[in-house]
């Protein structure tokens, strides 16, 4: 009895690593379906293990996932008419393209001086190079008509950059039409 309380023990001890407990449960028992069970356990993890590395091995090449506030920063800096224009674009995909639209950014902002505006939680990595989260656009400020939408930040070139058509979606429900944008 205390041979196999030993042997229990021990097999006990070393379960504690997944990948050893699918070939130790087929190992410590007789029982055939319990040795096809760990069998698939075991082909299983290794399975998950290759494609959470390769998962790994793509988001490597990302920059880190920022947080909502991280992006609201970014989307205010991006309409602050204090920043160098060229900072400014530097903030949006395509954003040479914006360059004539400034003024119109500009327009928007002081027609709308009460607009309370954010990107708020939650955000989303699409693990194709682009983010999701959502934009809160209060036109008055009031919190009467607050309306959200989805917005997007593309990966380019290790930079989280704001998406071209969701800035056009913004200037267009603020009624606003430029060139940039078609």
């Amino acid at each position: 009895m205390a041979m196999a309380v030993r042997g229990t023990a021990r097999c006990v001890r070393i379960g504690g690593v997944l990948a050893a407990l699918a070939v130790l449960s087929a190992a410590c028992s007789n029982d055939p379906d319990e040795a096809s069970v760990a069998a698939a356990r075991s082909s299983a993890y290794a399975a998950l293990s290759a494609s959470s590395q390769a998962a790994a091995a793509s988001s490597a090449s990302q920059p880190p996932i920022p947080t909502a506030a991280q992006l609201d920063t970014q989307l205010k800096r991006a309409l602050d008419p204090a920043l160098p224009d060229s900072d400014r674009t530097n903030l949006i995909q395509d954003g040479e393209a914006f360059a004539t639209a400034i003024p119109d950014m500009y327009k928007a902002l002081h027609e709308h001086p009460r607009a309370v505006y954010g990107v708020v939680d939650p955000v989303f990595d699409n693990h194709d190079g682009t983010l999701t989260a959502t934009l809160r656009l209060d036109k008055d400020g009031t919190g009467e008509n607050v309306r959200t939408t989805v917005m997007h930040f593309i990966d380019v070139d290790g930079t989280w950059k704001i998406s071209r058509t969701d800035l056009c979606g913004i200037l267009r429900s603020a009624d606003y039409q430029t060139p940039a944008c078609g």
